[in-house]
């Protein structure tokens, strides 16, 4: 299975709860815990997901390491805790703990499932959920341990019930200032990554985009281009600003064009 994109928001051992907070982009502190309370292992999400209570995928990611908040990881995820919590107001919902270890990882290079990790690890993190959600007035109920496969069918999901509001389009060249072809590694390259981050790409091949210009002086030019688009959330425009930074190199262009537009629902 392939790696998945963790953002960690509260670092192992720390006494206070971080969240993201999507309209600054920042971490924000949510809570302080109550004393001897710390969180065993880094704790995050998932970005391009969305879970039962409405937020993305919460994961536990079990490391020799401590991150900080706001550190992105690379992990396998290697199980998830099947929950139900009921809140304060006594309203039921799903809301599952995958849990994960990040590729770089050497104490845990050869763990690939629940299974192989020590029970103490696994009580732990059970134990640390249901002491976190009883001092907030909520339950927490473990129905079953899943397997890798299991739990990557939940981020599966999670990406799918995702509502996707955003529409982008990247338009890519075909030929470099010589008229020769761009490898296709550079394609390759970034479909993988598209891919990976929101689930899925289109891309328009077959029947090529065409552009047309006029230089200052000169005839009009005319250029081939490829168009690679992808459904998200929400925008961040710190991502696809690097990102067409670093298109701009691999295709020795002085513009290019991403354009983001709202999806509207007839």
């Amino acid at each position: 299975m392939e790696a998945v994109t963790v953002i960690i928001e509260t670092p192992k051992g720390s006494g206070q709860k971080y969240d993201y907070d999507p309209k600054s982009g920042k971490m924000k502190l949510k809570k302080v815990m109550p004393l001897g309370l710390v969180f065993p292992f880094d704790f995050g999400f998932i970005p391009g997901t969305v879970g039962g209570d409405g937020d993305p995928l919460d994961v536990l990611v079990v490391s020799e390491v401590s991150a900080f908040s706001g550190c992105v990881m690379d992990c396998r995820i290697i199980g998830a805790f099947k929950v139900i919590q009921q809140e304060r107001d006594g309203e039921r919902m799903r809301n599952d703990r995958l849990i994960a270890v990040p590729e770089v990882s050497q104490r845990y290079a050869d763990v690939n499932s629940l299974r192989d990790l020590s029970k103490t690890i696994v009580e732990q993190a059970i134990a640390f959920f249901t002491s976190y959600n009883e001092q907030a007035g909520k339950k927490f109920n473990v129905l079953e341990k899943l397997s890798a496969a299991k739990a990557f069918q939940l981020i599966e999901k999670g990406r799918l019930d995702l509502p996707l509001d955003w529409l982008v389009e990247i338009f890519l060249p075909l030929y470099d200032d010589n008229g020769r072809v761009f490898p296709e590694t550079s394609y390759a390259e970034l479909r993988k990554e598209l891919t990976a981050k929101f689930g899925g790409l289109t891309e328009y091949s077959r029947n090529m985009a065409k552009g047309f210009w006029k230089p200052k002086e000169g005839k009009v030019e005319r250029d081939e281009l490829l168009v690679f688009e992808v459904m998200c959330a929400e925008l961040d425009p710190d991502f696809w600003e690097r990102l067409k930074l670093r298109l701009l190199k691999i295709f020795k262009q002085d513009s290019l064009i991403i354009r983001c537009s709202k999806i509207e629902l007839q």
